[in-house]
């Protein structure tokens, strides 16, 4: 079995060259005049298939967002500068405060099953990776055999035949970069599929606090609803005291009975809430909730934070990972685009083989007994009926589909923080306003009781000033939820979860025969380069270098000559014509195309 070499971007330590195929090596430089050779006939016997001309500009992704302005912060807790870095690269441990909220986030993140399922799809993405790269390692067959045969069943001396052979499978040479391709394809899933699972991890931190946060204030909405009860009970006490009295009629008792059922039914909302509230916390955190990490009525704050800085914009192209995993497919639609163009390359493999063969098995091992093996093999596409240029057409508007994929992730991300901001910009306001009201309520309750009880006013003032004042402590409560709700998800929707501290592996590919030539591209420090090339960042354009690109490519201009004009249902008018479709366009360089087309045309 072959160890799978690995490269930590954060470590100095490469994993050292393979010196496993040197003796392959050794061969092919030694024949190398005769794969030349052979592979100057392979071109020449594909030259019927036009090859596409490698396209090198770059990827370029246009989301036409504002990516180096600032976000729109509206509020005095949060900022939007280049001067202060996104939230996002704080880790969670530091960002929240809360020690019980901490404790079952590192419970959620140890039993939850959709975040070990995203764990585990990391595992089975770096088996496949490595199922691809140990694909191009020679493969080393050994085989053993004895048969006896006679002429004919009269034959009184049939023959005894031994052997034993050690021989290499056919091993392709990727002289085209096709099996590079391929392992790079398998290498970005890879890392597609562990940004995955930090999306995963993110979503599952946020929810948690949420959660949280959601039962502390359910605790609290309890806590209110239940010193509601115990003063209206007090109230219904005293109009059914001075209903019994004469000194009021019986529809005081009425109202204050009705007001108490009221304060009743919010208890009872409140006690629904918790339960909601603990079943999904207990999902979450994948069990029981311990009694210790049971949060208090209406927690002030659970974050570090006293000012929240959300960055800039480019900053969720680094710290988002459903941006990075958009990213990481669209380097992988690249990859299949020069699988497919490799594919048009003859493909040269080499096999061999060494055995012993006798008749008889004292002499197995004799010198005598040798025999061996060796050669190189050429398949050439010569026509294939244009399967080759419909794959090579699919690569591309996969990749063209990808590629708008990822400006989406872009902008989707952006419009997310633009919402949270949004949310963010009136909350304090709107709490500021709510204390206000409950501050004259409260006046206006204890005025119309003063009044009812000196016999001024009738009991209807006391039950008006009494519901505004529930209703306004109960929203007060509501805006400080969302108060924290809005810090949870600003941390969320900035890409702030993920274990930055965590250095991102990646695995080392095994290198083709043919590359192992080139022993400078196999150090440590070229090992490391293309590490950090797998995980870099596609290049986005802002909204003035998308428009400026858009303006400077021309218009595609499009001709049709007919060759030929059908009558399809024989009434001696023109259906149809049949010719050749021109396409030109001029993007750096002149490319014209001719297909063959079907068109309809007016007569």
């Amino acid at each position: 079995m072959s160890a799978q070499k690995n490269i930590t971007l954060s470590s100095a330590a490469v994993a050292n060259i393979a010196t496993t195929a040197q003796p392959a090596l050794a061969v092919l430089r030694k024949n190398g005049g005769r794969l030349i050779g052979l592979t100057a006939l392979a071109l020449s016997m594909a030259a019927c298939n036009t090859i596409p001309k490698a396209d090198m500009r770059p990827v370029l992704a246009e989301p036409n967002v504002p990516i180096e302005q600032t976000y729109g912060a509206f509020d005095k807790e949060t900022v939007s500068s280049a001067d202060q870095p996104s939230i996002a690269g704080h880790r969670w441990q530091n960002f929240y405060s809360d020690e019980r909220l901490k404790g079952l986030i590192a419970l959620g993140l140890e039993n939850n099953k959709d975040f070990e399922s995203a764990r585990l799809a990391i595992e089975k993405a770096r088996a496949q990776y490595q199922i691809t790269d140990l694909n191009d390692l020679p493969r080393i067959d050994g085989s053993g055999g004895y048969t006896r045969s006679a002429q004919n069943r009269t034959d009184k001396n049939p023959n005894s035949s031994y052997n034993v052979n050690l021989g290499l499978a056919n091993y392709e040479l990727d002289f085209w970069g096709k099996i590079a391709s391929l392992k790079d394809q398998a290498l970005q899933n890879f890392l597609a599929t562990t940004a995955a699972k930090d999306s995963t991890q993110i979503s599952l931190i946020s929810n948690i606090a949420q959660s949280y946060a959601n039962l502390s204030y359910s605790l609290a909405q309890l806590k209110l609803a239940e010193a509601t009860v115990e003063s209206r009970e007090k109230s219904l006490f005293i109009a059914d005291k001075r209903f019994e009295a004469g000194i009021d009629p019986k529809l005081p008792s009425l109202q204050a009975s009705a007001s108490l059922e009221n304060a009743k039914l919010a208890v009872l909302r409140a006690q629904s809430s918790i339960l909601k509230a603990r079943n999904a916390l207990q999902f979450l955190v994948g069990g029981p909730i311990p009694a210790n990490l049971i949060p208090t009525p209406a927690v002030s704050n659970i974050t570090s934070q006293q000012i929240f800085s959300a960055g800039l914009p480019s900053e969720l192209l680094r710290y988002r990972p459903d941006v990075l995993q958009a990213e990481y497919n669209l380097k992988a639609a690249g990859a299949n685009i020069e699988v497919a163009r490799a594919s048009y390359f003859p493909s040269i493999s080499l096999a061999s083989s060494v055995g012993l063969s006798s008749g008889s098995l004292d002499n197995l091992f004799k010198s005598g007994s040798v025999g061996w093996s060796f050669g190189p093999s050429i398949s050439v596409p010569i026509f294939d009926a244009g399967r080759l240029d419909a794959n090579y057409d699919v690569a591309k508007i996969e990749r063209e589909q990808t590629l708008a994929g990822y400006e989406k992730s872009i902008q989707t991300a952006f419009r997310e923080v633009s919402d949270v901001l949004a949310t963010r910009a009136t909350l304090g306001d709107q709490l500021a306003a709510q204390y206000r009201l409950q501050d004259n309520f409260e006046q206006t309750y204890q005025i119309a009781d003063a009044r009812f009880k000196a016999g001024i006013a009738n009991y209807l003032d006391v039950l008006d000033a009494q519901r505004s004042l529930f209703s306004t402590q109960q929203g007060i409560l509501d805006l400080e939820l969302q108060k924290i709700i809005s810090q949870v998800e600003l941390y969320q929707v900035l890409g702030g979860g993920a274990n930055l501290d965590v250095p991102t592996v990646i695995p080392v590919p095994h290198k083709n025969l043919v590359q192992l030539v080139n022993l400078p591209a196999n150090s440590n420090k070229a090992k490391a380069v293309d590490a950090i090339d797998a995980a870099s960042s596609a290049r986005v354009a802002s909204v003035q270098e998308a428009q400026a690109i858009k303006q400077a490519q021309p218009t595609e201009k499009t001709t049709f000559s007919p060759t030929a004009v059908v009558d399809v249902n024989n009434d001696g008018k023109t259906d149809a014509a049949v010719g050749v479709l021109t396409e030109k366009t001029t993007i750096n360089e002149t490319s014209v195309e001719q297909v063959p087309v079907t068109q309809i045309v007016e007569p």
